[in-house]
This record gives structure tokens, sequence and C-alpha cells, in this order.
């Protein structure tokens, strides 16, 4: 039984320490680690960083004054799980499927099969609402309403044979509550980007539900549902703001727009956690889309005016230092990068008074890796007066970027990794600038810097430059 190696474990950690049933215990098994320790996390607080041994399994004792849900983290993937005071909760999980894979035993293994599974159901919908923007709003709601009452009735039937606790039983309600209002959003932004006729056919009580939505309710920060639902709710309401204003409104990564979500994070959050979560969140975002230096200086004045104790402020102006380096217009002609031989080679050295295209990535996504190539190879046939360049943001492990270009064949003479000049451990370097196009003319002058390989302008951007 899969299981085996850690029923044992418990059974004797019980057996040999009586006096110590009052602890928590959480261990498992990693198949295919990306590392050799896991994190556990409560509303990102690390409360300890747990070593896998030689066969990848970890076990960890602490003590919980009450239930919750917490986060276990084996980077670059994270899963929430829940714990009452004395638990003993047991996983295994393999990195290549990693929340598909994903199973409990234990005390609570009910109620944590319960979160995985609601969890895909919900990634589901993603490609259910992709689908669904092409029915009528009418039709959407029924679709909807008739998910809604599913789950619940599932819900109630697994309720009926297991004992939930209070706290329990709220966290399970709201993740489909919220999944519900979030696709409600999520359905709304695609109406008014792409199918605006179709938003006019809207009843007027389509958004009633916001009447009753709690902002600064912290039982449900580690809801996924709850969480996503205020970041599409935040994003719509911007919008609409905007809309008063007759312009265009849907680049989300435009100042105006971000300025407008983090007006709304001062106004609607009380919690010290959910007003951090997303001012973080934001000025991140407005700090990596900056074009210009006057940009770059309006963020950082937002900075010191949001007073919040979570909030790491050496670390954000090393992310504006960063971004100081790739403004609009800055000469990149000199831009260090390594080779996969490690041998450090300057950007006049490959491109050669050609325009150069750079696209971003990391060893730790290379699932979307893979997916760009055919993008990348179809761009390369059109535009073949461009240099196109892949370039590697793993700057804490080049080792990692290595391994990953070896296990998947791709072609060295294209793929080179960025030095950074910064501390090792810049505030989630890759994490920002991931999945982004950065394009150079043929004298090295940045002319966009806020692209991704999918953006609708991204080629109208090359042909600018190709007629120069």
């Amino acid at each position: 039984m899969k299981y085996s190696f850690l029923w044992v474990l418990i059974v004797c950690l019980g057996c040999s320490s009586e006096q110590n049933r009052e602890l928590t215990f959480i261990g498992g098994r990693i198949v295919n680690p990306n590392s050799n320790y896991v994190t556990l996390e409560h509303n990102d607080s690390v409360i300890d960083t747990i070593p896998l041994d030689k066969n990848n399994n970890f076990g960890y004792e602490f003590s919980q004054k009450e239930e919750s849900i917490y986060t276990f983290k084996h980077y670059p993937e994270s899963q929430n799980v829940y714990l009452k005071p004395g638990d003993s909760a047991v996983l295994r999980v393999n990195t290549l499927e990693f929340d598909e894979s994903l199973s409990y035993g234990g005390n609570s293994s009910t109620e944590n099969n319960f979160l995985i599974s609601m969890f895909l159901l919900n990634e589901q919908d993603n490609d259910l609402i992709l689908s669904y923007y092409k029915i009528s709003p009418q039709n959407f709601i029924e679709k909807t309403d008739s998910i809604l009452k599913l789950r619940f009735k599932n819900f109630e039937r697994l309720k009926s044979n297991s004992k939930f606790t209070p706290y329990f039983e709220n966290i399970a309600e709201s993740i489909i509550e919220y999944e519900y209002y979030d696709m409600r959003e999520r359905y709304a932004f695609l109406m008014k980007k792409y199918v605006p006729t179709k938003f006019e056919e809207f009843p007027e009580d389509y958004f009633d539900y916001r009447k009753g939505i709690d902002f600064n309710n912290p039982d449900l920060v580690p809801n996924f549902s709850y969480m996503r639902f205020l970041d599409n709710y935040l994003r719509n309401k911007s919008i609409e703001i905007c809309q008063t204003e007759n312009r265009d409104c849907f680049d989300l990564n435009n100042h105006q727009n971000l300025k407008r979500r983090l007006d709304l994070v001062h106004e609607l959050f009380d919690n010290d956690f959910l007003r951090s979560n997303f001012f973080n969140r934001f000025i991140r975002r407005e700090i990596v889309f900056s074009e210009t230096e006057e940009q770059l200086a309006e963020t950082s004045a937002i900075i010191k005016r949001f007073d919040l104790p979570a909030i790491d402020e050496e670390k954000l102006y090393q992310l504006v230092n960063i971004q100081s380096k790739y403004l609009i217009g800055e000469n990149l002609k000199n831009l260090s990068l390594r080779t996969p031989g490690m041998d450090t080679i300057q950007l006049h050295q490959i491109s050669k008074s050609k325009p150069t295209i750079l696209y971003t990535w990391s060893a730790f996504s290379f699932e979307g890796k893979k997916n760009n190539l055919n993008t990348i190879n179809e761009l390369r046939n059109n535009y073949p007066e461009f240099n196109f360049l892949s370039i590697n943001l793993d700057v804490q492990n080049p080792r990692l970027w290595i391994n990953a270009l070896k296990r998947f064949n791709y072609p060295p003479q294209t793929e080179y990794q960025v030095i950074s000049d910064v501390p090792t451990n810049t505030y989630g370097f890759y994490q920002n600038y991931i999945n982004r196009v950065y394009i150079i003319d043929k004298n090295y002058r940045l002319t966009n810097n806020s692209m991704s390989l999918f953006d609708p302008k991204l080629e109208s951007h090359f042909s600018s430059l190709s007629s120069q």
C-alpha cells in the first residue's frame, strides 16, 4: 500500500511519545522532487522548512492551537491542507502532475481530499468559461446555477457520512459559493471585452451577489476560490470605473488600471493580510510594467504611501532598481548573458546589429517554455531579419537551467541566461519577469518591455521595426 511507510511512522510516533499526542503531524513522500525540502506555511508565513530523507519522505510535528487551512509547498508548486490539533496527516504527490496526483491519508483525509477535488473541479471551470462565453447570458446563468446546486448536493451527501467541524463546513461551502461568484466575474469580463453587445443582455440583478461579499474575512484567506474571486472582482471593478471615463480599459497592466486597483485595495480591505497581499501583487506589476522613469518614480511614491507592516520595502526597491535598467529607450548593447558553456557574452556579440527579440522563461515553468516553442519557430520563419533569443531567469541556479536544456534538447545556439548584478536573493526575480518579450532595435535600444508572445500587437511592432 502506498502509505504503509507513513502509517508505520505515525504509529511509532504515537507509541513512543504519548505525552505529545496533542502535537499535529504532517508527513509524506515527494515523487520526482524538485528540491530536497518542503515548507509548511500559514497565511504566507513559513512555519518551518522540512528536509526530505534519502527516500524523499518527510515528517514534521508542531504545536497547533486551532484548526485551520495551511499551505504545503514544494517549490514551485503548492496546495492547501486542512489540519486540526492532534491530526496525523499524510500525503503523496508526484511533481510531474502535482495537483492531479496529490492524495491524502490520515485523520482529516476526507476533508483534504475534498479540498483537492474542488481545486481540480475549479480548474476545469477555466475551460468551461472559455466555451460558455459563446452562449447567451441567460444560458450562462442557468448552467452555472446548475453547477452550484450539484456541488452543494454532493457536499451535503459527503457531510452526511462525515463528522465535519463547523469551521470546515464554512470553508467548504465558501469554496463552492466563491467559485460560483468568480465564474460570474470571469464571464462578465469576457463579455465586456470581446462581445460587448451581449453584455447589454445581462439582467439587472446579475451582480446582486456582490452586495453580500465579505472583503475582510480572515478565515477565507486560505480559500483559493475566495482569493481568485477577489482578484477578478478588483479587475472588473477597475474596468467599470475606467469605462466611466470613456477610455480603452482592457490593458490590465496599464499603469492607470493598476493604480485604480491599488485604490480599491486601499478602500475595500481592512484586513492587514489581504491589503498587503494584493498591494504587493499589484505594486510588483506596476514596477515591472513601467516603461519610463516617470512611471517608475510614481510607483516608488506609492510604496511609501501604503504604510503596511507586511511590506518589505527594501525588496520592492530592489525590483525598482532592476526595472530601471530595462525601461523604453535603454541601450542594451552591453547586456551580459551566460552561454550554456558558462561563458559570458554581450548582446552586441550575438545580435550583429539586427533587431533582437528576447523572450524569458524559467526551468520551473518548462511546460510553458515547451508550449512557446511552436510560436517562436513560427515567428522565426515569418521574421528572418530578427534574432530570437531565449533568456533564462533562474539566476540563483544556473545548473537548473542547464539540466532543463539537456532534458528537453533545446538548441544551445539561441539559449542564454541573464547575469544579474543584484543580490542573489533578489525579490522574486523570475516570477515577476517570466514569459515576457523584450524588443530591441538594430541600435540596441529597447523599444518595448511589456509584451508577451501572445500579445495581438506583437507582430505589428515587429513590422514597424522591419520597415525602419
